[in-house]
Formats: structure tokens, sequence, C-alpha cells
């Protein structure tokens, strides 16, 4: 029986030892797997937290690209719209039509004006010509009378029809050059009308010509 007990005490000693090792062994598989579902664990969360990061990313990067392709889009529209090339000064005052009525009343105005002083320097003239003739006749008539008067008298040939005679040669002389002077006085006068009406033509044109360009530069935008 001792040496039963002492088989039987062997037997159980290497019965622990196996029941040991089986756990041993179970332990390290059970922690094997454990390990191995913990890294499927971490793999699996990484291949997420990777693809939620890409996808974020890419959602980002796309709604970058939209609101930058929009905002192209945009500026393309932009571009694309182009303002009205305004016409040069000549060709738009060509075309306006208040400045051209401006100019085609200035010209009819201007042109009843200048045939209005015309023809009262026609008449001035026609009329210092007939004074003139008339006087010159007068002259010569005049003279006659008085030579004959003398000449009844005796006294042709006496200085006092010398005398008589310069006196009456002064005053027609005298008259002579007042008539010239009146004449030259009123075509002076004519003539500074003419003038005064041709400046105030020329800033009644310009202030036209100023509203058109006024007019040109609201329409066209032109310094804004």
């Amino acid at each position: 029986m001792p040496a039963d007990q002492g088989g039987s005490s062997g037997t159980r000693t290497t019965k622990p030892n196996s029941v040991g090792s089986s756990m041993g062994r179970a332990a390290a598989r059970v922690g094997n797997t454990s390990g191995k579902s913990n890294a499927r664990k971490s793999y699996s969360g990484a291949r997420r937290s990777k693809s939620s990061g890409s996808s974020r990313g890419y959602s980002s990067s796309s709604r970058r690209r939209s609101s930058g392709g929009g905002g192209g889009n945009g500026g393309g529209g932009g571009g694309g719209y182009r303002a009205p090339k305004a016409p040069s000064l000549a060709a738009y005052l060509l075309s306006d039509s208040a400045y051209q009525q401006a100019v085609r009343g200035g010209k009819r105005a201007s042109a009843d004006f200048m045939s209005e002083t015309g023809r009262r320097r026609g008449e001035a003239t026609t009329q210092f010509n007939q004074t003139k003739g008339q006087m010159e006749r007068d002259r010569t008539t005049q003279l006659e009378a008085l030579k004959n008067e003398f000449a009844s008298r005796g006294l042709i040939q006496s200085g006092l029809f010398g005398e008589e005679q310069g006196r009456f040669e002064q005053t027609f002389t005298d008259q002579m050059n007042a008539l010239s002077q009146q004449q030259a006085s009123l075509m002076a006068d004519i003539l500074a009308q003419e003038t005064n009406y041709r400046r105030e033509q020329e800033l009644m044109l310009e202030s036209a010509r100023q509203e058109a360009i006024q007019r040109r530069s609201a329409k066209y935008k032109i310094g804004a």
C-alpha cells in the first residue's frame, strides 16, 4: 500500500502539474485571443478614424473647390460684362440733338443779324455818298453864285472876293470832314455790334458744348 500510495502520490503530483500546464496554456490562449481581439479593435478604430478623417478632408476639400469654383464663375461673369464704349467727343457732339439744335439756331440768328447789319451798313454808305455828292454840287452852285455877286459889283478881282471864297471853301471842308467822321463813327458802331454779337454767340455755343460734354460724361460714366 505505501508503494501504491507513493505511486498514486506521484501520479497526483504529476496531475496538478499537468492541470497547471493546461491552465497556463489556456490562459496564454485567452491572453493571445484577448490581444488579437484588442489588436483587431485598435486596427478597426484606426481604420474608422482614418476613413472619417479622409471623408472629412475630402468633404472640406470638395466644399473649398465648390466654393472656389463658384467664385470663379462669379468672377467670369463680372469680367464678361463690358460697359459701352464712349464715342469721341466730336462724334458725340454730332449726335447730340440739343447741341446740334443750338448750333443751328445760332447760325440762323447770326445770319439774320449779319444780314441786318449789312443792310444798315449799305444804307449808311449810300446815304453818305448821296450827302457828299449833294454837298459837292451845292459847293459848285454856291461858289458860282458868289462869283457872280462879286462880279456884278465889280469886285471879282478884289481881295474881298478872295477872302469870301476862302471862308466858303473852309466851311465846305469842315462840313465834309464832319460828314466823313459821322460816317466813320456809324461804320465803327456797326462793326462793334457785330463783334459783340459774335462773342455772345461763341459764349452761347460754348455753354451748349459744355452741357453736351456733361451729358456725355453722365451717360458713359466718364470721370466717375
